[in-house]
């Protein structure tokens, strides 16, 4: 193994560990005043290390999907798109019906949080 291959596998690890989380915790916390930039890193990593294996647990044991790298990076890809679509729905991005906001609420787009960590790098005021 040399130096690129050990650099290139650290970034995907950041990355696996990261940004599954950081969506996951955009649909849980959409509101830019629940929590500061620094406790949505901290949520990304522990909700990423949290439901990244109980998925891939589930896949393999209930469906039967062996894992490997394809079904790891297709749980990855799963929960980015369970957590962008529960921040779309609560922040009114994408219209549904009315009774799921029972269980998303929704909150004002203008109080939501930017997709990114846009607000992270922006100076405060």
């Amino acid at each position: 193994m040399n130096s690129i291959e050990l650099v290139f596998g650290l970034i995907a690890l950041f990355l696996t560990i990261t940004i599954p989380g950081y969506f996951l915790t955009l649909g849980f916390f959409p509101n830019k005043n629940e929590i500061d930039s620094i406790e949505r890193l901290t949520f990304s990593l522990v909700f990423s290390i949290a439901f990244l294996p109980v998925f891939v647990l589930i896949e393999n044991m209930v469906f039967s999907i062996p894992v490997n790298f394809t079904s790891s990076i297709g749980t990855v890809l799963l929960l980015i798109i369970i957590g962008l679509l529960s921040w779309m729905v609560r922040t009114q991005k994408i219209i549904v019906p009315n009774f799921l906001y029972f269980v998303l609420p929704k909150i004002e787009k203008k109080d939501s949080v930017d997709l990114f960590f846009v607000s992270f790098f922006k100076n405060k005021k």
